[in-house]
């Protein structure tokens, strides 16, 4: 079964038994993938494939440095006591020379080798799926770890509930990497609770809220802000309430809101309207607001995404006029460049849904969602979604070179592979340099998420929810040396 996960740079798969030493922590060279398993574009070099293993573990992508990591998503063993502060610390190594203990690991993203490991990291009891990003920082990609757990006590000293963060330089290397930062935070009470956004203005934990809009009562605890690089934290507090910018004047109750922190941009922390209302009012603390930046005086806008140097946002119109994509600076909010982007055979497309397939090309200067395309080098917007003679295209990822990698629209909307009343995907290849649209051969898997290097990433399985002893695999092709776009797939 082929599943696309789009732009996702941070997966887990959760569940299943305690694995073998060699599972928990693998840095034997990967397996081939075998050459009827897949069947990629011609792109990449079919005969290269490696396939790796994430059952029971989370993972990552950095696309500039071009690494694949991965780390054990379950419990530690916990054979004796966790040292105190007065005894000595656990030797990272076991006597057969094995981690001891659960490491990071990073494989070069071509070949699938071991690039660098790290040393072991604090055990703990999994209370939740581990979190695990690659975020874009002054000193480079950054690999953030969030894992949430337990550990144990031994009769005299309590037990800890704990969120835990690691840090590490996606370019280092060698056995045994330190994190360059490392920051543990009491979690007294139920761990899904807990909020976390990893970005790159860095990691935001967000503060408890309680929120009934119908009685006025809205109450948002501040929200921390913590430096991966410097380890440094900061306390970002909530806006005071206010009525909603997009309630009408006759609108009663459900109007009272206030701006609380959410996630971060590398100019800093964002916020949103909370209780969350689509098209709200969003905006950088200290800085814009997004009922002052839109196009035309627009005011009702969804954000689909941002990179380190720009953020897309969708501006709603208003007595007819079609939806505006904009790329606006993340820093100052003011707009670079704008266009429209109707649905298929005319209308509006739904912008919560273009933001789950927004996704990036690993220098940052392309940026697809749907039919929708922006060159943020050009400042220019393309929109595929076709016209009355030729089909569109719904796009899924996009390399440096621009070109991207999606499936052809039918009937107005992009084939659902979790329906099966859906025709099958039909998969295409586009240059978006000249907006060619050339169809693949059916059964032709399309990547995920691409790396500078041309690699592409492919979803083999993923681990069911119902069933969390199915396997989860990915496959990692390069890219081939040279092939025509219009080449057939290979095998």
């Amino acid at each position: 079964m082929l599943v696309t996960l789009g732009a996702a740079t941070g997966c887990t798969s959760f569940g299943g038994e305690q694995p073998s030493p060699e599972e928990h922590n693998p840095v034997a060279p990967p397996a081939a993938v075998a050459a009827a398993t897949l069947s990629v574009p011609p792109t990449f070099d079919g005969t290269k494939g490696w396939r790796n293993e994430e059952t029971n573990r989370a993972y990552t992508v950095a696309p500039r440095t071009g690494f694949l990591l991965d780390v054990f998503a379950g419990s530690d063993r916990f054979p004796a006591p966790e040292p105190s502060a007065s005894t000595a610390p656990a030797p990272t190594t076991t006597a057969d020379g094995k981690p001891n203990g659960t490491v990071v690991i990073a494989r070069g993203a071509d070949k699938g080798t071991v690039v660098w490991s790290s040393a072991p990291l604090k055990r703990l009891q999994i209370g939740r799926a581990p979190l695990f990003r690659v975020v874009n920082t002054a000193v480079g990609e950054v690999a953030v770890l969030v894992r949430f757990g337990v550990v144990p006590g031994d009769g005299l000293v309590r037990s800890r509930r704990l969120t835990v963060v690691d840090t590490f330089p996606v370019s280092s290397s060698g056995n045994a990497v330190a994190p360059t930062q490392h920051l543990e935070r009491e979690t007294p009470g139920d761990f899904g609770a807990v909020e976390i956004s990893i970005g790159d203005g860095g990691v935001l934990f967000q503060g408890n809220r309680v929120a009934d809009a119908s009685e006025g009562v809205i109450e948002a605890d501040p929200a921390t802000l913590w430096n991966p690089t410097t380890g440094a934290s900061s306390t970002v507090p909530a806006g005071n309430r206010r009525r909603s910018t997009v309630c009408d004047e006759a609108d009663g109750d459900g109007c009272t809101v206030r701006d609380v922190p959410v996630s971060t941009v590398a100019g800093g922390v964002l916020t949103a309207e909370i209780p969350a209302r689509p098209q709200g009012r969003f905006g950088l603390v200290g800085g814009w607001s997004s009922s002052e930046i839109g196009p035309e005086g627009r005011t009702r806008a969804t954000l689909l995404g941002t990179l380190p140097g720009a953020m897309v946002i969708a501006w709603a119109g208003e007595a007819g006029k079609p939806t505006l994509y904009a790329a606006h600076d993340p820093g100052s909010g003011a707009l670079l460049f704008s266009g429209p982007c109707p649905a298929p055979g005319g209308g509006e497309v739904d912008p919560q849904g273009l933001r789950s397939s927004f996704a990036a090309s690993p220098n940052g200067r392309y940026v697809v969602a749907g039919s929708l395309v922006l060159d943020l080098s050009a400042r220019t917007l393309a929109c595929l979604a076709g016209d009355h003679d030729r089909r569109g295209v719904a796009l899924g990822a996009v390399g440096d070179d621009g070109i991207a990698f999606g499936s052809l629209l039918a009937d107005g909307q992009a084939p659902r592979a979790e329906d099966e009343a859906e025709p099958a995907r039909e998969p295409a290849v586009v240059d978006l340099a000249t907006r060619r649209i050339d169809p693949l051969p059916a059964r032709t898997a399309v990547p995920d998420l691409l790396t500078a290097s041309g690699a592409g990433l492919f979803t083999l399985s993923v681990q069911r929810e119902e069933d969390t002893t199915s396997s989860a695999a990915i496959a990692m092709y390069p890219a081939a040396k040279a092939s025509p776009a219009s080449a057939p797939p290979a095998k």
